[in-house]
């Protein structure tokens, strides 16, 4: 009879999880984020991280999170997402222990202030090194061991050629994840980043474990991703791979050769391997998506091992494609100038452009998520940009166009602009207009977007530059009928001024000037129009006004053809 009852009471259970499961399959509140399409889907809507990475140990101390109004501060930057990190050594501090404090405080107060959050988990390694595992993992070195330089030394960075180190970070990962779960009711953590800049400062790992390996065949597993993708792949890879007339099978120098990119190879192949054993355990109890990140290369003729040599970089993102299918995207931390190449580096139809790590430059998002349909950029320190208006102005505009930029990804429709004194123009083309983009003033920031919305409409954002509206067919030409400044509130276009006559040069082109804040002496933030130019020059900027900041504006564009 007992075992009736409880055979019953299995059943009912079970029957009773499949009708909570169904309900999470048409509950957009309950569904899991994931990504679809290049583009990241939160509570059953495309989203994108209007983020900001906290500094490294600015998460690991509650009462320094209040004491120094941490959440205030990402309030007043206008994020939507904030990144913070959870160390192995805090999480863990002795083994099988687990301390959930920090990551039950961060999930509850980042809900509590309406934003999304990314977990990074600093553990086997951050930034080339392993200074955040615990330290019961650091004392012992036999169980747990450490790369080795050419000279035989045993250097402080974790070995990733350890079955045990991979298995204690993965155990932990786990549990992290698993509370994750049972804390996020809402959704609130969106993605999560295993590891952080991985990879080590030598040519190789001189662990004769490695080296063994090294003399031994290449994965078949890489060979068949190569041998599918070769048409595809990195030109670095196919290059190096083009030397051995495309080998599909052989030791790493006989496929690649013997030189530095085999050995580059080889090393990420492991550390992709290592991180997918750890990402795979932990999407075991929560399925959220992942990403790892690059200390990319600064200089193209760098070699391995001035940048940490196996971390994710372009020229290998192939390996990590091949080794570590529970990482959805390989992403480049960007604070080297030139960022627009580095962008296109890392755009591919299976990696969609997310910059967990930047500067504080405004610019350099509206040109990532409009040009790049990029799902996430976030500048690091980014309670340290706390009272810097031009770019919570300007993140609070990104906001305000979220569901016009979601909705125009991949569409062709839509273009970044960040203009500057070295560059300080371009040209695009968008279904038959062409678009002329000029800088205002060459020695102020100047960036924003456009968008063509409907058949003859424009939404055009940003500041410090003007835009023409050309192009033919026929016997007809393309011309500025109206253009107004306004704003978006919950997606809504809400009107302001007609600019028409000398504001518009008589609708010759249209003049991006931006929204004006006003500061008072208590530096709080007033916004008002921009006064009309009274003279010759066709804009008049003057952000060094000691009450008054230019920041960007929105403006709807409304084009006609007519005869030439």
């Amino acid at each position: 009879m007992t075992r009736k009852i409880l055979s019953i009471a299995v059943l009912l259970s079970f029957f009773i999880s499949c009708s909570q499961a169904d309900d999470q399959t048409i509950s957009p509140s309950a569904a899991i984020p994931f990504l679809k399409d290049n583009q990241l889907w939160v509570d059953n809507e495309p989203y994108i991280m209007i983020g900001g990475e906290l500094h490294n140990s600015t998460g690991s101390s509650i009462l320094y999170m209040e004491q120094e109004n941490i959440w205030s501060k990402l309030q007043s930057l206008n994020i939507n997402t904030v990144l913070a990190t959870i160390s192995w050594e805090q999480f863990e501090p002795e083994e099988g222990v687990y301390d959930y404090e920090l990551i039950d405080y961060l999930i509850t107060n980042a809900e509590k202030n309406n934003l999304k959050m990314v977990v990074v988990w600093f553990a086997s390694w951050k930034n080339g090194e392993s200074s955040y595992v615990p330290s019961w993992v650091k004392k012992n070195t036999e169980r747990f061991p450490r790369v080795k330089t050419k000279d035989g030394r045993s250097i402080e960075t974790f070995s990733v050629f350890s079955d045990e180190s991979m298995k204690a970070d993965a155990r932990s990962f786990t549990e992290l994840m698993k509370r994750i779960k049972q804390m996020d009711k809402n959704n609130t953590v969106i993605m999560v980043q295993p590891e952080n800049e991985v990879g080590i400062f030598q040519d190789i790992d001189y662990n004769q474990a490695a080296l063994d390996k090294y003399n031994g065949e290449v994965p078949e597993q890489l060979m068949k991703y190569l041998t599918e993708n070769q048409e595809n792949i990195k030109d670095e890879l196919k290059s190096v791979w083009a030397l051995s007339e495309y080998k599909t099978s052989g030791t790493w120098k006989e496929v690649f050769g013997d030189n530095p990119w085999s050995k580059e190879f080889f090393m990420a192949w492991h550390y992709a391997s290592y991180i997918n054993y750890v990402a795979e355990a932990g999407r075991k109890e929560h399925d959220l998506p992942m990403f790892v990140n690059a200390w990319i290369v600064q200089h193209p003729d760098d070699l391995p091992g001035v940048y940490p040599n196996g971390g994710p970089v372009s020229r290998v993102m192939d390996v990590y494609k091949a080794a570590a299918p529970s990482i959805d995207v390989v992403s480049p931390d960007i604070y080297l100038p030139n960022y627009k190449e580095i962008y296109a580096m890392y755009v591919r139809d299976d990696n969609p452009l997310l910059v967990p790590e930047s500067t504080l430059d405004a610019g350099r998002a509206f040109y990532a998520f409009a040009e790049h349909n990029a799902i996430c950029y976030s500048p690091f320190g980014i309670e340290s940009g706390a009272g810097d208006v031009l770019f919570s102005m300007s993140y609070g505009v990104l906001n305000e166009l979220m569901p016009v930029i979601t909705k125009h990804q991949y569409t062709g429709r839509m273009r970044g602009i960040h203009l500057s004194k070295e560059e300080q123009d371009r040209e695009f083309t968008i279904e038959g207009v062409d678009i002329a983009v000029k800088i205002q003033e060459p020695d102020e920031p100047a960036f924003g977007l456009v968008v063509k919305t409907d058949d003859n409409e424009f939404i055009v954002a940003g500041m410090n530059f003007r835009v023409t509206f050309g192009g033919d067919s026929g016997n007809q030409i393309n011309h500025v009928k109206k253009v107004t400044e306004g704003k978006y509130v919950d997606g809504e276009w809400i009107e302001g001024r007609w600019l028409n006559g000398d504001e518009t040069w008589h609708h010759a082109l249209v003049r991006i000037l931006g929204r004006q804040v006003n500061l008072d002496e208590q530096f709080r933030l007033q916004q008002t129009d921009l006064p009309d130019d009274k003279n010759n020059e066709p804009f008049v900027y003057t952000p060094g006004a000691k009450n008054r900041l230019n920041t960007p504006g929105i403006y709807k564009v409304e084009i006609y053809q007519r005869e030439k």
